[in-house]
């Protein structure tokens, strides 16, 4: 038997009744419920790893541990936990700028840092857009989507020609407008969320 405790309520399974773990998740973290930790024998599973075990056959003596979470309050806990992330990210420009003119390494591994935080951030707000269905019109934003798309060009272009006067234009004038936008996107769901519950 495989022994799962669900936010602390054990419960039995049969291996053989599962074709995958997969299978199993989908018995347990239910819809509106999203998977909050995972530990398998004891040992933590990263949720960012679940995708890897899902065609894993399961053994009869497993013990596996999980933690779920309704998908409101989770989002909701994400979207603080970004925000935060946003704002101290927002105050370190100036330093990145100057970096990048004074051609302290540190200034690239910055720009490459923010980078990927701006495509997280990005794929954060379009899985927050296809679980709550609000529309940016919806939401009233003082800055338009096609205006960060172009600062994200103009600092890609930057990038190409290795400009680093250009680079510490849009690190330090330009990209906080790009930050603004996901503050304020983010600000207003977690807001109308409020609304409704």
């Amino acid at each position: 038997m495989v022994k799962v405790v669900v936010n602390g309520e054990e419960k039995l399974f049969n291996a053989q009744d599962f074709e995958n773990f997969s299978a199993l998740l989908k018995t347990i973290v239910t819809e509106g419920k999203v998977l909050k930790s995972l530990k398998i024998n004891g040992k933590e599973i990263p949720v960012a790893y679940v995708e890897e075990l899902k065609s894993a056959k399961l053994d009869e003596e497993l013990l596996i541990e999980i933690e779920t979470q309704d998908a409101v309050s989770f989002l909701k806990e994400t979207l603080q936990d970004v925000l935060g992330y946003i704002r101290h990210v927002k105050e370190l420009l100036p330093q990145v700028a100057n970096s990048i003119i004074t051609g302290n390494e540190a200034g690239w591994k910055a720009i490459k840092d923010l980078s990927e935080g701006l495509a997280a951030v990005e794929n954060l707000r379009s899985s927050t857009n296809q679980i709550t269905k609000l529309n940016e019109s919806e939401l009233a934003l003082t800055t338009e989507r096609n205006e960060v798309s172009n600062i994200l060009r103009e600092m890609l272009e930057a990038l190409d020609k290795r400009d680093v006067f250009e680079i510490s234009d849009v690190v330090e004038n330009k990209i906080p407008i790009v930050l603004d936008y996901y503050i304020e996107y983010f600000t207003k769901v977690l807001e109308a969320i409020a609304k409704v519950n």
